[in-house]
């Protein structure tokens, strides 16, 4: 297990950052071979089913990270105190939380997909597809969600290298699968999701053989009483987590309902700018998932400055490397939009969605360390009053209020405004951290007692 307690701490925390990144560059280079085979090989029709199916996949995926993440601050709590002899409880706590998650998602997909997709006007053929997508997509919910609560464990105890090779292999898997089933074999976007099912599974395995390996538990029996602790502490700890994800999804549906009444095209032009969207933000969702790990740890020695003074310094690598990609994508916006389709229409509206958010990438990219740094502090309330006001407040009234004047651009735009409402937030949570200390008051000089001279 690593130890962040000690030693240059920009080292480590990029010591962390890059397995997770290279595991979701695995991940989210998946993502883009997927909506490039469904794009060419099943169309745009494909692609927005796919797109419109999205939201309702992320809410069940991201509510279980939330949950997942909870664990990984408390095994980072219970690293930096020393009390590993507690890490057996907390498996047994994050097992039995996977186990029933993955049951109730199972059941929740077969009774309410359709439901759902109607609600948010996914309608006719375009429904039947949704629906099928993520029919097929359930039946590997117990890999998905079994190989996210191994990346949860090796994460807490400071491994993001382990966990990176466990990504790593289901992607590449996913890969392969992908172009076998929906390119050579035709089956379309069922294709799709089988090879999602069927490398989250073979990646579910290879992880908890290899985590069992490298930390074999502690000897003896759970304790009843310490598991049911554990799970209520991942309860109030992950539901905030879990909650600002099933605002996000929420959201995410409402945004769908807004662009479907655009057509085929706008559809597909917003999955494409969100699979791109995502690969760019890796980078800093890894900063922001190593500063989680890094803080709790951190905060859990007692070590408050060392990890005010490693957030400052990640900070500032966060505004460099966004210039940086801000830059790379700008300038290629429009080859990466005909990477994805050869539909004009489609091409056009990716390129000015492109256009318009990511000059102000920065703004998202600084709120999510922002929000790691929160996260490994315990204050999961923090980044969920945030998502609320910024998401729910900002960014869906703004989309919906104005696309009836400005057409799809006020979609675009309101990404722009939901990212500095969020940004806001955050300084202000953490403006006590951020502020310079201040220097000890200095103890007032005593005069020296005047010696009476000689006569």
């Amino acid at each position: 297990m690593t130890d962040m307690t000690s030693g240059p701490a920009l080292r480590q925390i990029l010591g962390f950052a890059v397995p997770l990144t290279v595991a979701s560059l695995f991940q989210q280079v998946y993502l883009l071979v997927d909506g490039i085979v469904v794009g060419r090989y099943v169309g745009v029709a494909g692609l927005a089913a796919v797109g419109a199916a999205g939201p309702l996949f992320y809410l069940l995926n991201a509510m279980f990270i939330g949950l997942g993440t909870a664990f990984t601050i408390r095994l980072a709590h219970l690293r930096g105190a020393g009390a590993d002899g507690q890490r057996r409880d907390v498996v047994v706590a994050l097992a039995a939380v996977t186990v029933c998650w993955t049951v109730g998602c199972m059941l929740l997909v077969t009774v309410l997909a359709e439901p759902v997709l109607a609600l948010m006007g996914i309608t006719g053929a375009l429904a039947e597809q949704c629906a099928h997508f993520i029919g097929v997509l359930s039946l590997g919910f117990p890999g998905i969600f079994g190989s996210a609560a191994v990346s949860a464990y090796l994460r807490g105890l400071g491994n993001s290298r382990a966990a990176m090779w466990v990504q790593a292999a289901g992607n590449l898997l996913n890969i392969g699968l992908a172009l076998l089933l929906v390119g050579g074999l035709g089956f379309g976007i069922a294709g799709a999701a089988a090879a999602t099912a069927l490398a989250s599974t073979v990646a579910m395995v290879v992880g908890v053989l290899a985590s069992g390996r490298i930390y074999p538990l502690p000897r003896g029996r759970p304790d009843p009483r310490a598991v049911q602790g554990e799970l209520v502490d991942a309860t109030r700890l992950g539901f905030p987590l879990a909650t600002q994800h099933i605002i996000l999804a929420a959201g995410i549906m409402v945004l769908v309902w807004i662009i479907e009444g655009y057509g085929e095209a706008v559809m597909a032009a917003f999955t494409i700018v969100s699979r791109v969207e995502a690969l760019t933000a890796i980078p800093f969702l890894s900063l922001s998932g190593a500063m989680v790990t890094f803080a709790a740890q951190n905060l859990g020695a007692g070590q408050t400055a060392r990890a005010r003074a490693a957030l400052l310094h990640t900070l500032g690598l966060t505004v460099g490397l966004t210039a940086l990609a801000s830059v790379v994508v700008l300038l290629a916006h429009r080859p990466i939009a005909a990477l994805f389709t050869s539909d004009e229409t489609t091409r056009r509206i990716t390129a000015q969605y492109l256009m318009i958010i990511f000059p102000f990438l920065a703004l998202y990219t600084v709120m999510v360390v922002l929000h790691g740094y929160l996260n490994g502090a315990r204050r999961t309330t923090a980044p969920l009053l945030c998502t609320v006001l910024a998401f729910g407040m900002v960014q869906l009234p703004f989309a919906y209020l104005l696309s009836g004047v400005f057409g799809v651009r006020a979609v675009m735009w309101a990404v722009v405004a939901s990212w500095t409402t969020g940004l806001a937030y955050s300084l202000f949570c953490l403006r006590h951290v951020l502020r310079p200390p201040r220097a000890p008051a200095r103890a007032p000089r005593t005069p020296a007692l005047e010696v009476p001279s000689s006569p």
